[in-house]
């Protein structure tokens, strides 16, 4: 079994990412997208915005959902010693893949509107 530390953190660092993206679909208009050097962004139009806010919530209330499932289980049912690797080995292992998961879900989001906005356009 996994231990309590591994289980908090990961669900520390999952719930951290749900609260993030819920805090991007309240608030639209911050952006998590890299600047553009010299290219024009797509101009989304109101249905592609309410859209793309719409899954941002959803995957947050899903991250969410998962970091407090894990932080549950953490407490309930994690043991008391041992690491996945080492104290800080396991929290970097868990830095690098939650961080990996979080960019994969805004790029998932993105690409979203940009295709909802090329097929709303024509």
């Amino acid at each position: 079994m996994i231990s309590t530390f591994d289980l908090t953190l990961l669900g520390s660092l999952v719930s951290a990412g749900g609260l993030v993206l819920l805090r991007q679909a309240k608030w639209p208009q911050l952006d998590f997208r890299r600047p553009t050097r010299g290219k024009r962004g797509i101009a989304l139009t109101p249905e592609t915005r309410e859209q793309r806010v719409r899954s941002t919530g959803l995957a947050g209330a899903r991250w969410l959902t998962v970091g407090a499932l894990t932080l549950f289980v953490a407490y309930a049912h994690g043991e008391k010693d041992g690491y996945l690797f080492g104290p800080w080995t396991d929290v970097m292992f868990h830095i690098v893949f939650v961080s990996t998961c979080w960019a994969a879900t805004v790029s998932r989001i993105n690409r979203a509107g940009i295709i909802d906005s090329r097929v709303s356009s024509r």
